[in-house]
């Protein structure tokens, strides 16, 4: 019982700190995932805004440069001037001049198709149904953000003190849902308003490189039209329609309605190779790890007090044994001592006794320092050549009047033949003699012991059978094992240390031989020793 409540106390202090440990470990999991996701998104968000800025300042400087050409284009020859820089720039999409009415391109079946959609598209200004207005001037442009500043003035054309006068300016217009830019100029009041049509597709080439470079499943920056049309990017979109941008910026007034979105990439600890299940089955490996150590540890210590208890009923049923022929021993060896005992049929039968008590002793002992010599590595063998059916009938012939006194009676079995064997012949007599025991013992209201002897190929058996009640099934499996007796009791009728048959079969499987139960289809138990014939298996 002891036993039993100090192995629930274990349990009970590995499994509540496990537990605990678990709880723990998930915790700081989910909140390191947390801390992780968000130390990411703000990474992306950096790195969106920094790319917008960019974006922002690449097409400020394209605006403001075109607008200081288009403040110092001569006025003389106008229309071929501009239609020139159109063939050359291709950042120009279209160029018009407008005077009250569109002059360039002309509203006739003689304009092209690009200049036809181009009327169409601004057709609300060249017919003065929306006036241009100076959203965005050449000259007076708004102050750069601090951040930006020194590159702009850097990256814009010069202004020339006259363009202070100037009018002008750049206008995001959407037709169809589609978004195109018109940067226009006027010198002086009541002269032609001129300009030219910004060719997107050209900027947006030029502003790839703004892009932060993309490597395979990492974070993805992409630009947005006003339909969620992807243009350009650091990488492809996410096939997922259902899954929205981590991250959205707006880009200012330039190109309005268009976003610049981020994507967390699907190696990170945002994305969908999260590292939780990974650390989830680590922290789960470390669990297990634990209680199958518990497990193991637990099994240990049972089979440890399983043998404990097995020695203290080893040591007991020993010291029982020991002391039951001793005292036999004695007392008849006092009583003859005396010599109180004249009849000499008593003294004889006393004799008888104390021999008989003697061999007993004798064969307890040696099977006690043969366990002990075989726990310890230390039992040696002496390997001779001898006829098998010879050393039973020696052993019979020596143990003959316990036999008989028994009630037993010898019947021997086998074709004619020497059964020659290679072995331990002291051995072998101690595992027949320990089978002999085990019969006289155990196969009570029996009369009969049997010995068959057969020959297959290069091993010899020999089957020592009795009549008696036999082995119950359920311990069939367990009367090899060391100190393993089926009634462990000291009242048990027939006293026993649990050794023999265990020591029989280490000493023949020593020897490449092998002791094994036989199965009987009538009563009583059959143990068949197989023994090389030369010394092999």
């Amino acid at each position: 019982m002891t036993g039993k409540r100090s192995i629930v106390l274990f349990w009970i202090l590995l499994l509540i700190p496990t537990v605990i440990l678990a709880a723990v470990g998930i915790w700081l999991l989910s909140h390191e995932q947390e801390r992780l996701e968000r130390r990411e998104l703000t990474a992306l968000t950096r790195q969106v805004r920094a790319t917008a800025d960019k974006i922002d300042l690449s097409i400020e400087t394209v605006q403001n440069n075109l607008s200081s050409a288009l403040v110092t284009l001569p006025e003389t020859d106008l229309e071929s001037r501009l239609l020139s820089w159109e063939a050359e720039n291709p950042l120009i999409r279209n160029v018009f001049i407008y005077d009250q009415q569109l002059i360039y391109p002309q509203k006739s079946m003689a304009a092209t198709a690009e200049e036809r959609g181009f009327i169409t598209r601004f057709e609300m200004f060249f017919s003065g149904q929306k006036e241009f207005v100076s959203t965005l001037p050449v000259a007076e442009t708004a102050p750069a953000k601090s951040a930006i500043e020194g590159l702009y003035s850097l990256s814009r054309a010069p202004q020339t003190k006259s363009a202070l006068s100037q009018r002008g300016g750049w206008i995001p217009w959407f037709s169809n849902n589609r978004l195109y830019v018109l940067g226009w100029v006027q010198k002086h009041p009541n002269e032609p308003v001129y300009g030219v049509e910004l060719e997107l597709m050209a900027v947006l080439s030029r502003l790839l490189p703004q892009f932060p470079p993309y490597e395979e499943q990492g974070a993805i920056v992409a630009l947005l039209d006003g339909s969620g049309n992807y243009l350009i990017g650091s990488g492809p979109l996410p096939t997922d329609d259902s899954r929205r941008a981590d991250v959205e910026v707006s880009l200012s007034t330039h190109l309005p309605h268009w976003t610049l979105v981020g994507y967390r990439g699907t190696n990170t600890f945002g994305g969908q190779n999260s590292f939780m299940p990974f650390a989830l089955v680590l922290l789960g490996l470390l669990v297990a790890t634990i209680v199958l150590g518990g497990a193991i540890i637990t099994r240990f210590s049972v089979n440890r007090m399983k043998d404990a208890r097995q020695k203290t009923s080893f040591v007991a049923s020993v010291s029982h044994e020991l002391k039951t022929p001793l005292t036999s021993i004695r007392m008849y060896a006092e009583l003859l001592h005396s010599k109180r005992v004249k009849d000499p049929e008593k003294q004889q039968r006393y004799l008888d006794i104390i021999v008989s008590e003697s061999g007993r002793l004798t064969r307890l002992i040696n099977n006690i320092l043969d366990f002990s010599r075989i726990e310890q590595g230390k039992k040696s063998y002496s390997i001779t050549t001898f006829t098998l059916d010879d050393l039973l009938a020696g052993v019979l012939q020596t143990h003959a009047i316990r036999i008989r006194t028994a009630g037993f009676s010898v019947n021997t079995e086998g074709l004619p033949g020497d059964y020659q064997v290679n072995s331990d012949r002291e051995a072998l007599e101690q595992v027949l003699l320990n089978l002999i025991d085990n019969a006289l013992k155990y196969a009570t209201g029996g009369s009969l012991l049997k010995f068959i002897f057969k020959q297959n190929g290069s091993t010899c058996l020999l089957t020592v059978e009795d009549d008696g009640p036999g082995i119950p099934g359920a311990e069939q499996q367990r009367i090899f094992d060391r100190f393993y007796r089926i009634d462990t009791s000291l009242t048990a009728p027939q006293p026993g240390s649990g050794l023999g048959l265990s020591i029989a079969r280490k000493m023949l499987r020593d020897l490449n031989g092998e002791l094994s139960l036989e199965e009987k289809a009538t009563s009583g138990a059959a143990f068949t020793m197989r023994i090389p014939t030369d010394g092999k298996d």
